[in-house]
């Protein structure tokens, strides 16, 4: 059974006897007698060198002072390496024996907290305060959460003071030191450390939980976030140790360059990651784990021992040769690969320095030949699909010919890196080629991979903009990279996003980047609302159904469908991997169906340009489909809008006049809010709202309007009526949010349809300070004119166009019509008459 009894602990006595301020005071006067050792070597010297003298006293002095500084920092070097980390009993049944120092000097000052509080025993609160209080760990981990510490202290004390903290949830602090130990143990460390109790914390003590809450953090964030400040604490403490094998490796071995060939030729036209990667200190390789295995194992074939790296551009391939590099150097890959010199061949500026193509191909078998005699050169060529390309263009160079002789040689590795657009496009065509290399295909990193990499980025990035990111914003960046930015993958959207924040945060008198300001630069970016709902946004959505009817009459089924399917999008009510609404509306023609969909992009997504809309009758063929989803050398009509557009809406007019099988393509598309293209890339749709179109059935409609027959029994007669006929499947209308019947419009219907289209008449004449009058006889006669019950409202467009439009047009170019005129349509002959002048 575990307790806890500190005052007993074996980590006890070097909390009593590492107290900081005597820990502060040994280094004060170690940097004291170290100065004074090298102030009375200088004088020591110069006597001796430039006065020919020799002085006992300075040398005794500077012995003295020596000799003290080597008493003060052996003493030192044993409080920190010896007495602050006792050797831990793995099966102690005293929880406070697996404290590290940090831990128990927290304990401790909780302790003080209880005497300087009156508090009648020690919970999750007092630690949590103390830490806020004393911890520089602590206080990393809050200000990056954009906690304030100063208020959360200040709430902390108030706390203290009520008796007995009616209301307030107790967690003891032995509950939170069993979970930290459990922490601990999950991540194979036998010791408890500062971070494993912030993360007990953060699970169990109340004022942390909420301040989390209120952020919209859980306490996984906190756990990122320590990862985070560990990653960089181990990093400075490997760097620290000097002596250790990774660090002395970097001044390098004579011995084992002289092992290998020279290659003269090679380094002029190069990049030598392998040294690179020694002066920078061995920077991290966050993810690529998998592949970066891979490629050693093909690497290190007996037969097939060439690589081809494949991955969509910004995927973030070349971390795969820095991870290759710096396993190799250390000698933690296989051992064929280790201290091997990864040497990227710089293409592009061999063939810029060379007047002639036999000039590039006489120095590229020279390179070729000097990477296998050195015998431990991997030769990596970055685009290499840019350098087999058989059809011959200015600037353009095959080097198949060339390097083909040299890829079956034991002792010739290459690495090339190609994009899937690449592959197949150029380097399929040369199958002989291909077979001499084994593939690596790399997967797009996971958020998670993403968001540790934008922090390993982080500290140079807020060092060049001297501004601080909180981690609310960087995990902001990664989640709206995720959802709305769609045509390029992870990392390089996170950190094209994270660079464009930084710049945006220079113009503000803001020290820290908030969430705000991620979503306002990836809004501007994408031209999709995020973030928090603004008051002219709210206003909108609340007030969808009465904008929309501004310009649609009747159809109130449509009109609200569509508009809760906006509302409960961008609120964000579920998490939807699909469409934001995806709609097929049904009923006769000009009935509203598309003059529906532009409203809806006009009012919400901004404009009428802002619809992407296909006339489905063009994909009768099965031979259509390359046309509308792309192939290789042919671009989709629908992929490459929506990846230039993600925010729109999509219209497919005449939906059951396409193929079925074509059909068959967008079944993916409205259950899982992606299609596939052309060259198997994976295109989103979730931010777009689908509506399709279809007349097919609608005699039934008419003829049940006519029998006055409810819109749910309409509705179900015309889907059993397509279904019967093959015109669609059940699985396909199944997938839809809805499928709306259009009615066909009343005469009143018509009236107001009437009065909407000559009200932008009115309005354009009212630019020119000129007023029309709309009578209720003019309305009638245009609808006497231009209704038809097959082709709905349709022609009444045409009917205002010929007989108001072109009056209006012929009278003004005239001049009989003037500025200031109050100007009438009479309805029997459509002529222009002026019934007065404002003037």
């Amino acid at each position: 059974m575990d307790n806890f009894d500190f005052t007993n602990s074996i980590i006890y006595p070097a909390v009593n006897l590492c107290k900081p301020k005597r820990l502060k005071i040994l280094k004060f006067f170690r940097i004291i007698f170290l100065f004074g050792t090298i102030v009375f070597l200088i004088f020591f010297l110069a006597s001796y060198f430039v006065l020919n003298k020799h002085s006992q006293t300075i040398s005794g002095f500077c012995l003295i002072f020596f000799s003290i500084f080597f008493l003060i920092t052996s003493v030192e070097m044993f409080l920190r390496l010896k007495v602050k980390n006792p050797k831990t009993h793995k099966n102690s049944y005293n929880l406070a024996d697996y404290l590290d120092f940090e831990s128990a000097l927290a304990i401790k000052e909780t302790k003080n907290v209880i005497y300087r509080f009156r508090l009648s025993y020690a919970d999750a609160t007092s630690l949590f305060y103390s830490l806020i209080k004393t911890n520089s760990y602590a206080g990393f981990v809050l200000n990056r959460l954009l906690i304030d510490k100063a208020d959360l202290s200040k709430r902390i004390e108030n706390s203290f003071k009520i008796p007995n903290r009616s209301g307030e949830e107790t967690v003891l602090l032995e509950t939170i030191i069993k979970f930290a130990k459990q922490l601990a143990e999950s991540k194979g460390n036998v010791n408890i450390t500062i971070g494993d109790l912030i993360m007990s914390l953060a699970k169990h003590e109340s004022f942390f939980k909420k301040e989390l809450i209120i952020r919209g953090l859980q306490a996984e964030d906190v756990e990122g976030l320590i990862n985070w400040q560990d990653r960089v604490a181990n990093k400075q403490k490997e760097n620290a140790k000097f002596w250790e094998y990774k660090n002395m490796v970097r001044k390098g071995s004579l011995g084992k360059q002289w092992a290998a060939g020279y290659t003269i030729t090679l380094d002029q036209y190069s990049i030598d990651w392998t040294e690179k990667i020694k002066k920078e200190g061995y920077p991290d390789v966050i993810g690529y784990v998998n592949e970066t295995e891979l490629a050693e194992r093909i690497l290190s074939n007996a037969e097939i021992n060439n690589a081809l790296i494949i991955s969509e551009p910004g995927v973030g391939a070349k971390n795969i040769i820095y991870a290759i590099s710096k396993r190799s150097v250390l000698e933690e890959g296989l051992p064929p690969m280790h201290n091997k010199r990864v040497v990227e061949l710089l293409l592009p500026t061999l063939l810029a320095s060379m007047q002639s193509i036999d000039q590039v191909e006489t120095v590229l078998e020279k390179i070729f030949q000097e990477a296998t005699a050195a015998g431990n050169i991997i030769l990596v060529i970055d685009e290499f699909h840019n350098f087999v390309e058989t059809d011959q263009r200015p600037g353009a160079i095959n080097i198949a010919g060339i390097l083909s002789p040299y890829l079956p040689l034991p002792h010739f590795h290459l690495v090339g890196l190609a994009s899937y657009a690449g592959l197949h496009r150029k380097i399929e065509l040369n199958p002989s080629l291909l077979s001499l290399f084994g593939r690596v295909e790399v997967k797009e990193p996971t958020k998670e991979e993403t968001l540790s990499m934008l922090q390993y980025y982080l500290p140079e990035l807020e060092a060049r903009y001297r501004k601080y990111v909180s981690y609310p914003a960087l995990k902001q960046i990664v989640e709206l990279c995720d959802r709305y930015i769609t045509s390029m993958p992870f990392p390089k959207k996170a950190r094209e996003v994270l660079e464009e924040v930084l710049v945006d945060a220079t113009s503000s008198k803001n020290f820290w980047v908030l969430p705000k300001d991620v979503d306002r630069v990836v809004a501007q970016k994408t031209e999709i609302p995020v973030g928090r709902i603004e008051t002219q946004e709210k206003s909108i959505l609340l007030n969808l159904e009465k904008l929309i009817h501004q310009r649609i009459i009747n159809q109130e089924e449509a009109v609200k469908e569509v508009s809760s399917a906006l509302r409960r999008a961008r609120s964000e009510i579920t998490v939807r991997n699909k469409p934001m609404g995806t709609f097929l509306f049904l009923g006769p023609t000009g009935v509203g169906k598309t003059e529906t969909s532009k409203a809806i992009a006009a009012i919400y997504f901004g404009s009428e340009d802002k619809m992407i809309r296909l006339d489905m009758s063009e994909f009768q063929n099965l031979e259509d489909i390359p046309r509308l989803i792309g192939s290789p050398g042919q671009e989709g009509l629908l992929i490459t809008k929506v990846k230039e557009n993600p925010f729109s809406l999509i219209l497919l007019d005449e939906l059951e006049k396409a193929h079925l099988n074509i059909l068959n393509l967008f079944l993916q598309v409205l259950d899982e809010g992606y299609i596939t293209d052309g060259l198997g890339r994976k295109i989103d749709f979730r931010n777009t709202i689908i509506i399709a179109t279809s007349n097919a059935g609608y005699k039934l409609i008419l003829e049940a309007l006519k029998e006055h027959r409810p819109v749910t029994e309409i509705k179900d007669k015309l889907l059993d009526y397509l279904f019967q006929e093959g015109i669609f499947r059940p699985e396909f209308i199944n997938r839809f949010d809805a499928a709306v019947v259009f009615k066909s419009l009343s005469p009143q219907n018509l009236l107001d349809i009437t009065q909407l289209h000559l009200q932008k008449i009115k309005d354009s004449l009212g630019d020119k300070n000129i007023e029309l009058l709309i009578t209720q006889e003019l309305k009638e006669k245009i609808v006497s004119l231009g209704y038809d019950p097959t082709f709905g409202a349709r022609n009444l467009k045409r009917v205002i166009q010929d007989r108001v439009e072109n009056a209006l047009a012929e009278a003004l170019l005239r001049d009989e019509i003037k500025r200031g005129d109050i100007v009438n349509i009479d309805p029997n002959d459509f002529s222009v008459d002026v019934i007065n002048t404002r003037l």
